[in-house]
Parts: C-alpha cells; sequence; structure tokens
C-alpha cells in the first residue's frame, strides 16, 4: 500500500455562496455536485477520487479507490499504517487550508472511505470538529 497521504482538497474547493435559508446540507449538496463533475479523478500513482457525496449532520464524504491493490494482499498492519497516515495528513491539511475554511467555520465532518481495485472497503475514517479546531 502506498505511504503517501493524498487528499482530494481542490484549491478551487469553497462552499458555495447560497441563499440564507439553505442549510449546510443544502450547501454540501451543492459542493458534492460540482466536485463530481470533476470525477473520477487520478490524484496520485494508485489513488483516485470516484465521488463525494453530502451526509446527513453536515458530512462530506470522500470515495476513494486504491487502484493498485487488493485488499486480501495487504496487511492488517499495512492497511492501519495507511489510514493512520491518511487521517494525520488529512487533519493537517484541514486546519490550516484557506480553501476549506468554510468547512472549519460550519462545522463540517470530513469522512474518508477507501476502497480496493476490486470495489472491496478497505479502510474509513472521520474527522469531525472537535479534531480541527
Amino acid at each position: 500500500m502506498k505511504n503517501y497521504v493524498v487528499l482530494s482538497l481542490f484549491a478551487t474547493l469553497t462552499l458555495i455562496s447560497c441563499k440564507k435559508e439553505n442549510t449546510v446540507d443544502d450547501e454540501l449538496k451543492e459542493v458534492a455536485l460540482s466536485m463530481n463533475k470533476m470525477t473520477p479523478q487520478i490524484l496520485s500513482d494508485g489513488i483516485r477520487l470516484d465521488s463525494v457525496s453530502a451526509q446527513p449532520n453536515k458530512t462530506l464524504k470522500y470515495n476513494y479507490t486504491l487502484t493498485d491493490d487488493v485488499k486480501e494482499n495487504v496487511s492488517p498492519e499495512e492497511i492501519e499504517n495507511f489510514k493512520k497516515e491518511a487521517k494525520e495528513g488529512a487533519l493537517k491539511v484541514i486546519k490550516v487550508s484557506p480553501e476549506i475554511k468554510e468547512f472549519r467555520d460550519r462545522d463540517v465532518t470530513m469522512e474518508y472511505v477507501y476502497y480496493d481495485k476490486n470495489g472491496k472497503k478497505t479502510t474509513d475514517f472521520k474527522i469531525t470538529p472537535a479534531e480541527y479546531k
């Protein structure tokens, strides 16, 4: 499994300006629709962003494929190391990235789900406002 972390935070990503009566969940749906126009997108060797979806309770979910990996061929330790590195890297970016300041300001939870090249869920994690504030 790759030993680096890739995030799909696009430089142009900001919450879409919406009417005041729209909720954060409504705005996240629009963000997901906009981001999905750019998917699938190869982020680096072996990692592809497949889709983004708005989930209830101010959550934005990113779905990735590890295009070079088959879950059964990767040890649980390698999966756990990848998960740890990915979460640490995502958290670092979320805390400081000006492109997603609106997410931080609106207490959005980010969920990351990784699948192997056969579509089997390999690992996942969430980053909550309590973790990045």
